[in-house]
């Protein structure tokens, strides 16, 4: 469903709503398909705008549309009472960005990234376990914990960069584990994998870190080669088998695609799953040289790892992104800042709040899109 203009219509064109006049009776039904002398008496009645119907809508897409439309503006007082209280009660009503839970994620890289760095000399998994119990207690307290990743950026080091990626990718494994009804011990060790599965990118040449990287296939072997590295830079750690197996398996997937092993459904271990999907989700996150586009990194999720993943990590997790959506602050191809406030019933078409006020159904209006996040 689109809006129109009155003096853009033609013949033809099939009228989405009822059209009323102000008393509330209808002057046309929708399902009418417009003709000359309809949109003649649609100006003549000082109509401006009306809903079309498009090719692809349903019955019941259109129902909800509508729904929606008349909660909206019903609500809109509503909508601003809460925005006041956020602003006068931010006991109450929180943003979604903690300056303390920033100040912890920060705490957490740094100590994280000295055990790390010094683990193949160290030996010391006691350290590492206390990080990942911290790292556990964080992921699933904390409100909104994947906008704490969603922060970083790629820089120069490698060290930071591999740091970052798997405090990430150990934060939103511990959240899909979390919701997956995992218990915490079981939470603990995902977590535990999650922050060892790429140490093998210590071995790497500089100028190999991601697949991307990769211009040949001695390049594409070598870059493979950081899962065995990695094993053996913690197989004597004395690390729970299942750790051990996450790091070995984060790379392989359900349709035999994956390396380094080409492992069959049966023989992948159910926690390198969630790793693995968590891998996939940040790399997508932080690609080099692109800004993050969520939404196309939520279709390419659900759509392109249904055949590698184990479709309830990709369900629960998708459905934990929608709710995150709410109240996302992002800019519009026109330069607008807004916050997301709903997800529409059109499927991945959200509605927005621009900072004047005004609410835009991205499904309705084609010409206006989000063009980024503004964390």
């Amino acid at each position: 469903m689109i809006k129109a203009k009155t003096k853009e219509l033609k013949p033809g064109d099939i009228i989405a709503e009822h059209i009323l006049n102000p008393e509330g009776q209808v002057l046309l039904a929708a399902g009418t398909t417009l003709s000359e002398k309809t949109i003649s008496l649609l100006a003549l009645w000082g109509v401006h705008e009306i809903r079309l119907r498009e090719e692809k809508d349903t019955d019941d897409d259109l129902r909800l549309s509508l729904q929606f439309d008349e909660i909206i503006a019903k609500n809109s007082q509503l909508f601003d009472k809460i925005k006041t209280i956020a602003e006068t009660e931010p006991t109450e009503i929180t943003s979604i960005f903690n300056e303390k839970s920033s100040q912890q994620y920060g705490d957490i890289s740094h100590k994280f990234s000295k055990i790390l760095l010094d683990l193949k000399e160290s030996k010391d998994i006691t350290s590492l376990t206390v990080i990942a119990n911290i790292i556990c207690k964080y992921a699933t307290t904390t409100t909104g914990v994947l906008a704490y990743t969603l922060q970083r950026e790629i820089t120069a080091d490698r060290h930071e960069n591999l740091i970052n990626h798997s405090m990430s990718v150990a934060i939103i494994s511990a959240k899909i584990a979390k919701l997956l009804g995992y218990s915490e011990d079981a939470i603990h060790t995902i977590v535990l994998g999650a922050l060892i599965h790429d140490i093998g990118k210590i071995q790497l040449p500089d100028n190999i870190f991601s697949k991307d990287d990769c211009k040949s296939l001695e390049e594409q072997s070598l870059y493979q080669g950081h899962v065995q590295a990695g094993y053996d830079l913690v197989k004597s750690l004395g690390l729970p088998r299942e750790a051990t197996l996450i790091l070995l398996h984060h790379h392989e997937y359900l349709d035999g695609s994956g390396f380094p092993l080409h492992l069959s459904a049966a023989k992948i271990h159910p926690y390198a799953q969630i790793v693995g999907y968590a891998n996939l989700f940040d790399s997508l996150l932080h690609e080099k040289g692109t800004t993050p586009d969520f939404f196309a990194i939520r279709t390419k999720l659900t759509q392109e790892g249904a055949t590698k993943f184990n479709t309830a990590i990709i369900d629960i997790f998708d459905h934990y992104l929608e709710s995150f959506d709410f109240n996302l602050n992002v800019e519009l191809n026109d330069g607008r800042k807004a916050e997301i406030i709903y997800n529409h019933p059109f499927f991945m078409s959200l509605v927005v709040r621009t900072d004047n006020g005004q609410f835009i159904d991205l499904s309705k209006n084609k010409d206006v899109f989000i063009a980024k996040l503004t964390l």
